[in-house]
């Protein structure tokens, strides 16, 4: 992969091109940024430049042997590690599934951590995990010498899912083989092992703007504006998310919010159980973007309350609904809600039943835009 061919974050490019130029490679990098910044892209993409063999002056040539294979995520130097499902006894370390990584990355490389998952397990009922196996794997990866590569690199994707067995990489981060690269890609800091922070520089990627979300959905998707507009949104910077919405095909976020929300607030638990089915039936990934766009609207109303009605970003629909139903709101339920909906979103991706769960988040949303009103 190319610098070129990421969606926006020129400083980041900018920056990782310098530290090449000026022989600065830190050997463990950890490239932290929200789902669907780019964060993986760029750590591919950076390996390539230091690896190619005909460099240009911000990127790497992508026509060298080196190139060609690292765009094919085939390069013998080039090792990924992910979280992987057990489907049985003899599948286990990422190599066993390195060819349907491959085919996922090369379809989509701003994939998200369900997408993946959901690749290993269509139905969604097991958990990801990297092992300890796996960090002995890396550090036997890494023992052995470079085919061609000036260097050898893993690249650790979701760091998250080690736990104490990720403090077998400790002597690896901080003693290094000579001609190494050692890049982990995270999204949430607070769930990565301290010792492995500790040991690794960090290089920041900031969310994508709306705009940049609006033009790459225009150029390579054929979008229109208006639903460009309407998808970078609600997107609000995760271009995963971006392109879920997009390939959902449904655009009836708003009208089942809305419907939903009244049903929660009428404790009408035919009409939840109902408007919890349809939002159930679109699977994992529609429920994600379903949440997504429910926070969004949670955010909004917050800046309606307490902030320059300017910084809201609503259709005139959406304003216009949650303008009647502001009442049920405060500074006080809002963060309330907000994190039960990230509870739900935590638990659905963990297999929890949706069915009982939605209840439970319906009910206590109810609860929660009861107490507003009569207060």
């Amino acid at each position: 992969m190319q610098f070129k061919e990421i969606f926006g974050q020129e400083g980041v490019k900018q920056q990782l091109v310098q530290t090449a130029k000026d022989g600065r490679i830190s050997h463990a990098q950890l490239f932290l940024g929200p789902e669907g910044s780019g964060a993986l892209c760029l750590a591919i993409a950076y390996s390539q430049f230091i690896n190619c063999l005909r460099p240009l002056e911000n990127d790497s040539c992508g026509e060298c042997s080196s190139c060609l294979k690292f765009q094919k995520y085939i390069h013998p130097d080039l090792h990924f590690t992910f979280p992987t499902i057990a489907t049985d006894k003899k599948k286990k370390l990422s190599n066993d599934f390195i060819s349907e990584w491959r085919e996922t990355l090369l379809a989509n490389p701003y994939l998200s951590e369900l997408q993946w998952l959901l690749t290993l397990d269509d139905e969604g009922k097991k958990q990801g995990n990297i092992t300890s196996d796996e960090c002995r794997d890396i550090i036997r990866k890494l023992s052995l010498k470079a085919y061609e590569a000036k260097f050898k690199t893993v690249i650790i994707w979701l760091p998250e899912y080690l736990s104490v067995e990720g403090n077998i990489l400790l002597k690896l981060l901080e003693e290094p083989p000579d001609e190494t690269l050692i890049m982990l890609v995270a999204q949430d800091s607070d769930k990565v092992l301290g010792t492995i922070l500790s040991r690794t520089q960090i290089v920041r990627i900031p969310k994508l703007s709306d705009q940049i979300i609006q033009n790459v959905l225009i150029s390579n998707y054929a979008v229109n504006q208006q639903e460009a507009e309407n998808i970078a949104r609600i997107a609000e910077g995760n271009f995963s998310l971006a392109r879920t919405l997009l390939e959902s095909g449904r655009s009836d976020y708003h009208q089942l919010f809305a419907a939903w929300m009244r049903a929660c607030y009428g404790n009408k638990v035919e009409e939840i159980n109902a408007c919890s089915e349809k939002i159930l039936s679109g699977g994992k990934e529609f429920v994600k973007s379903f949440i997504g766009y429910s926070l969004h609207i949670l955010r909004a109303a917050f800046l309606f309350h307490y902030a320059d009605e300017r910084l809201i970003k609503l259709s005139a629909e959406e304003f216009q609904f949650m303008h009647n139903f502001s009442f049920t709101l405060s500074s006080k339920n809002i963060p309330e809600i907000t994190q039960a909906f990230n509870q739900t979103a935590y638990e659905i991706e963990r297999n929890a039943d949706p069915k009982i769960t939605f209840l439970n988040l319906s009910l206590y949303i109810g609860n929660r835009l009861h107490k507003q009103a009569k207060a």
